[in-house]
């Protein structure tokens, strides 16, 4: 889909580029209310999502950036816009801090090798 929306010169828009906080925060770790129940729009954490979770968690720590950094680099190295709910100033702060950050061609694919097609979830 991406790959025909840039051929195309159709602008992509992710909805919870950090898979609702998932990818902000090391497997197992729940901060808010939000993160205990469950949407209509996810299908719950996967395997591979655990691991890729655990990669973005690896890179962070290897680049000495926040996990929610690496997941908005990965984003926008793919070319797309990112909506992202800040629920305080030191978070809109920390993505702010994604300028200027890339990631390597290799950290992309390291971080994509796990992914598998999901269920559509959210929708009838």
């Amino acid at each position: 889909m991406n790959r025909f929306c840039n051929d195309t010169g159709v602008g992509i828009v992710n909805w919870s580029p950090l898979f609702a906080g998932r990818l902000a925060r090391p497997v197992g770790y729940l901060e808010s209310m939000r993160s205990h129940r469950p949407t209509p729009h996810d299908n719950g954490l996967m395997e591979a999502d655990e691991e890729i979770v655990k990669r973005v968690e690896e890179l962070a720590g290897n680049r000495e950036w926040k996990m929610s950094q690496v997941a908005l680099a990965w984003f926008k190295n793919k070319g797309t816009i990112p909506i992202v709910g800040f629920n305080s100033i030191g978070r809109m702060e920390e993505a702010c801090e994604v300028r200027g950050k890339q990631l390597t061609a290799e950290e992309v694919k390291y971080l994509e090798e796990p992914y598998g097609p999901k269920n559509v979830a959210g929708h009838i």
